[in-house]
């Protein structure tokens, strides 16, 4: 099944057949995150939607129309690269030889938890953020991803996020530089209005050193807004990178979830998976101008065009994945009702006719993604294993004649 979606985007190829959704669609999420943040940062008009209409634990459906007027709601330009790029230098200097030795962040995180008399089901919440952030102390997942993996109310989990965000370092657990700069000056007891305000609003101002701007806009002295610039040039972005770097395996986060209501189950494909992009209204705006530069002009409408070009290949990307799961889904039935020795025989091209897709597609949707079913976190190739012919003449997979053994031999 050939699809051709006419973008081209600065480090993805334009074909005929459909070279950029291929490559999106072999990509893990975590490359695919890794490409809009790339993106984003030479694409003002392309943006990461916080909070989508269609929340995480919501059940899609595989053939839902792409409704491009979600996509282009107000959001104003904000690159925080350039805003972290500005306290890279001074931080690094201040981080040699502070490092504390052979002890990684997760274990350092969980010895202050462990300390803590808090039941037993908020523990396993807090450890699996704790186990997710990454090597500088964020979380890269949001609370409804992680509410429908551990399936808990997010209730629970805002409260756990909360509680790590107090450990130390000060700033760990943040989602944003933002959030991390808002943290550590919480804690110190300096996150006053005005302070909130130029981080919230002007962080990109403070990293080009627009001052004057800042003051004039927000009414605040030029004494003052100096004041809160090397305030904030003190805190520590990174919170978790002053720690060795994790021995241990981090919790696998699935791109996929199977949810079981009655006696049906359902698909949902979590949102880091194919995140939920937006364009920016103010270049929209723009476009209206009647007098506007040609070159300005050109400029918009060509990133306009990369834009929606990448907006669609992601959406392509999540319904494939969504085919796909149903597929599996539907003939693994007995698997997620029993377990594992109940895995049947299953191949690619099955699945392929399921989709009505090509092999060579389901191939690339399969590769490197992780689906969380009721009996834990599986590749989704697994669900392809080999097939082997019993002395019965039954047919079973090389996967569950592995399972039995290691059952007999224990």
């Amino acid at each position: 099944m050939k699809q051709d979606f006419g973008f081209e985007t600065r480090r993805m190829r334009k074909d005929s057949d459909g070279t950029a959704l291929h490559e999106i669609l072999r990509w893990s999420s975590e490359e695919l995150y890794r490409y809009i943040q790339r993106e984003m940062e030479i694409n003002p008009l392309l943006k990461m939607r916080e909070d989508s209409k269609r929340e995480t634990d919501e059940v899609f459906d595989a053939k839902f129309p792409v409704d491009w007027d979600e996509w282009f709601q107000d959001a104003d330009y904000d690159d925080e690269t350039d805003s972290m790029n500005y306290y890279e230098e001074e931080h690094r200097r201040k981080c040699e030889g502070t490092a504390y030795s052979g002890i990684t962040l997760q274990e350092h995180l969980m010895s202050q938890l462990k300390a803590m008399d808090i039941p037993p089901a908020d523990e396993r919440v807090a450890a699996f953020i704790i186990e997710n952030l990454d090597e500088n102390g964020y979380l890269p997942i949001s609370k409804h991803e992680i509410a429908a993996i551990l399936k808990v109310d997010r209730d629970r989990v805002s409260r756990m996020l909360r509680l790590v965000q107090t450990l130390d370092p000060p700033g760990v657990g943040a989602r944003s530089l933002r959030e991390c700069l808002l943290i550590q000056l919480t804690q110190m007891g300096k996150a006053t209005p005005f302070v909130r305000t130029i981080i919230l609003e002007h962080l990109k101002d403070i990293a080009c050193n627009r001052l004057g701007v800042i003051s004039r806009k927000t009414g605040i002295s030029l004494e003052e807004v100096q004041r809160i610039r090397d305030l904030i040039r003190s805190l520590e972005p990174k919170p978790g990178r002053r720690f060795a770097a994790s021995r241990e395996v981090r919790y696998t986060t699935p791109d996929i979830a199977v949810k079981r209501i009655g006696d049906e189950y359902y698909v949902l494909v979590l949102q880091h998976a194919a995140p939920r992009l937006c364009i920016n209204k103010m270049y929209l705006r723009l476009l209206q101008e009647p007098h506007l530069d040609k070159n300005v002009l050109e400029y918009i409408a060509d990133k306009l065009n990369s834009a929606l070009g990448l907006i669609k290949a992601v959406e392509q990307r999540r319904i494939a994945l969504n085919k796909v799961a149903m597929s599996i889904v539907s003939r693994q039935k007995e698997f997620l009702d029993h377990g594992p020795k109940h895995l049947k025989p299953l191949t690619m091209q099955v699945v392929a006719d399921d989709c009505g897709m090509h092999v060579s597609a389901v191939s690339r949707a399969v590769e490197d993604k992780y689906i969380q079913t009721p009996h834990g976190i599986f590749e989704i190739g697994y669900f392809f294993s080999a097939v082997s012919e019993s002395p019965n003449g039954l047919k079973t997979t090389t996967d569950v004649i592995k399972q039995i053994v290691r059952a007999i031999t224990k």
